[in-house]
């Protein structure tokens, strides 16, 4: 399982970074959006195992669609403003789907809940990626480096050192001095970061900060997945890269990370 891991890791990410820095913007944003939906589909499989029957065809299109709103409709409304009318008409339509699908009328609400959770949760947080990659590539090699290197410091700090368990029901293996040890892993990385050739128009203490605010968040995200799949009694999300899980498994952490450093970036004067 760990060799499989490591190829699937050798292969995905040149390739994502190959599209980062070598490929017109557009490209990395269909990425972004193909991603996001795959990983919105699993996590309706995750709300459909919790006995809440989505309407899983309307939240996928109705995720399409915030990326069209966001990007790629030019529409005379503000972007923001878009985003939000595509949500609401979701909501409406997924709770006249539910109707449509004679589904338990005690499961109705919840089924309507969980659809739009999902957009809220994964296909709008999501746009912080494509608005990161818009300010700069090395943007989102920032995201992806705080990510990986508070997992990186988190695992072994855990391994090596952990004992006071940080959410035992939900996530049983994580722990305390894991959590901080990411913490303070991501927050040197995010200085390093701030200081070279990633991004120094963050400058050391800015990076520090928002490596240490946009770990947090990850480690949150991460969390909150954990929270589904526990309750669905699943170990992953889904079985698309070997050793990983599912798409949703992967970008957990960034879609709560992504935005954080989103609204950092874009305060730089």
């Amino acid at each position: 399982m760990a060799f499989k891991r490591e190829i699937a890791a050798a292969v995905a990410i040149p390739i994502v970074l190959s599209i980062l820095f070598f490929a017109p913007p557009v490209v990395f944003d269909v990425l972004v959006a193909a991603v996001a939906l795959a990983a919105l589909w699993e996590f309706y499989g995750l709300a459909e195992k919790t006995g809440h029957p989505v309407a899983k065809t309307v939240g996928v299109a109705g995720g399409l669609l915030v990326f069209l709103a966001s990007g790629f409709l030019g529409l005379v409304a503000p972007r923001e403003i878009r985003v939000l009318i595509v949500l609401g008409a979701v909501a409406f339509v997924a709770a006249f789907a539910e109707i449509a699908s004679s589904v338990e009328v005690s499961s109705a609400l919840g089924g309507t809940g969980s659809t739009v959770l999902g957009l809220l949760l994964i296909a709008v947080p999501a746009l912080a990626m494509c608005a990161l990659r818009a300010f700069s590539p090395r943007a989102v090699l920032f995201l992806f480096l705080i990510v990986w290197g508070c997992d990186s410091f988190a695992y072994y700090t855990g391994k090596n050192f952990g004992r006071r368990k940080l959410a035992p029901v939900v996530s049983p293996n994580k722990t305390w001095e894991g959590t901080i040890g990411g913490l303070v892993g991501a927050t040197l990385i995010g200085a390093a970061l701030g200081t070279w050739w990633v991004l120094p128009q963050l400058g050391p203490v800015r990076g520090a900060v928002a490596g240490a605010l946009a770990s947090s968040a990850g480690q949150i995200g991460d969390l909150v997945e954990s929270l589904w799949k526990r309750g669905a009694g699943v170990k992953d999300s889904g079985v698309f890269l070997p050793g990983h899980g599912g798409f949703y498994d992967r970008i957990d952490s960034l879609l709560f990370a992504g935005p954080i450093l989103a609204a950092l970036v874009c305060a730089l004067p």
